[in-house]
């Protein structure tokens, strides 16, 4: 008899952005393989004429991805994530109309919350209704920023800590910062993984190639939103100190969000915008290119969990340049497989940078060598055994 498990997440792929949340989806395709029945149910926002959503009401409710079937459901929320301390509630709301619906042909033994809010409390909500256990796992930010948002979005993050049956976090990190929330909840670290068939080395002269990049020149390679919490501004300022001593060399990044314009108009204000390259979102498939074509990949995060494009471009074999942040100094080395650097000190990002650009002695390769191999420790297959087992734990079921 197989496990039937019931994930619900705000982040999850969709066509008006079909990158949210691509982690979350692989581990559910990994859990899939395991011989766990997945389904997925993801709330989206409705806030009738806010332009920026006119897309998520122009596809349809129901999707199927590698086989996992999707539910999207409207649910009430508000732009710039006004009252966002009511958002687990109205997340319950919708879902709860949904789910009820859904009981009465469908069955779930667990259910599997991504971020304790508002998702994980809405979760919780649901676990009183249904009566099945509850695991959640914590991300980063959920556990890092939401809570001091306000004392209601803190309360309810404590409530969905002591009410979830086991809290799953994705660093050692985000571990030590729940017990100085709550006591007493049962937590496991389960690093984040990568696809080992996607994300492998490849000839970055062929990468370039089909991206239509330069042939020559150096390549320093961001993928994530252009969000605050990225901090953006510092690599634009790491790399403007660079970009005079290597005009070979460009910055590109890849990914979207509400920060490309004033990104665009830095790089104009500090006479870069010629060697920056926004690209916008890009398909995942294609973001194995876009490491492959690069010569380092480089993060500069405020905060973090544990970003999986690190585990992506360490399983490309590439040298990763990272703030010390979340769980990241959990699987990058620093100086072995990459460097890490403290944040909000671009200079110091930029220090690093240069070590890397001048390539000296092959330490590009070297790292690059290093990283490929420690990679493997930290595939989406192991994952999902280790979440298959947690599911086993709290269910008392035994998957076959």
């Amino acid at each position: 008899m197989s496990l039937n498990v019931l994930v619900i997440s705000h982040m999850y792929p969709n066509p008006a952005n079909p990158m949210s949340g691509i982690f979350v989806h692989n581990q559910v395709k990994a859990l899939a393989k395991e011989g766990v029945q997945m389904q997925v149910v993801s709330p989206i926002p409705r806030f009738p004429l806010y332009p920026k959503w006119r897309d998520y009401r122009k596809f349809p409710v129901t999707a199927t991805m590698a086989d996992i079937p999707i539910r999207y459901v409207p649910t009430w929320m508000f732009p710039g994530g006004l009252f966002f301390s009511v958002y687990g509630y109205l997340y319950y709301s919708s879902l709860y109309r949904v789910l009820s619906e859904w009981r009465r042909t469908s069955s779930f033994d667990l259910i599997h919350c991504h971020t304790i809010y508002p998702d994980g409390y809405a979760g919780t909500l649901l676990k009183k209704t249904f009566q099945v256990p509850i695991v959640t796992t914590i991300h980063g930010s959920d556990i890092r920023l939401y809570p001091f948002k306000s004392a209601g979005v803190y309360r309810r993050t404590e409530n969905a800590l002591n009410d979830s049956d086991h809290v799953v976090t994705v660093s050692e990190r985000l571990k030590r910062d729940i017990r100085q929330l709550a006591t007493g909840v049962d937590v496991t670290t389960i690093h984040n993984g990568f696809d080992p068939e996607r994300f492998f080395p490849q000839a970055q002269h062929l990468a370039r190639e089909r991206l239509d990049l330069p042939p020559t020149g150096k390549i320093i390679l961001f993928v994530g939103n252009l969000y605050k919490v990225k901090g953006l501004n510092d690599l634009l300022e790491a790399f403007s100190g660079l970009a005079h001593r290597y005009p070979d060399t460009q910055l590109v990044l890849v990914g979207d969000g509400p920060l490309r314009s004033e990104l665009k108009k830095r790089a104009r204000e500090k006479s870069i915008h010629d060697r920056v390259r926004f690209m916008g979102r890009r398909p995942y498939d294609e973001i194995p290119l876009w490491i492959n074509a690069s010569d380092m990949v480089t993060l500069s995060s405020l905060s973090e969990g544990l970003p999986s494009i690190v585990l992506e471009a360490m399983g490309c074999g590439k040298p990763v340049v990272a703030t010390n942040v979340g769980g990241i100094s959990e699987v990058l080395q620093h100086q072995k497989t990459g460097f890490l650097v403290p944040p909000r000190q671009p200079e110091e990002l930029q220090r690093h940078i240069e070590i890397l650009l001048t390539d000296n002695e092959g330490l590009n390769l070297d790292m690059g060598e290093r990283a490929y191999t420690q990679a493997g420790s930290f595939t989406w297959k192991r994952n999902a055994e280790r979440m298959l087992n947690l599911y086993q734990q709290v269910t008392g079921k035994a998957c076959k």
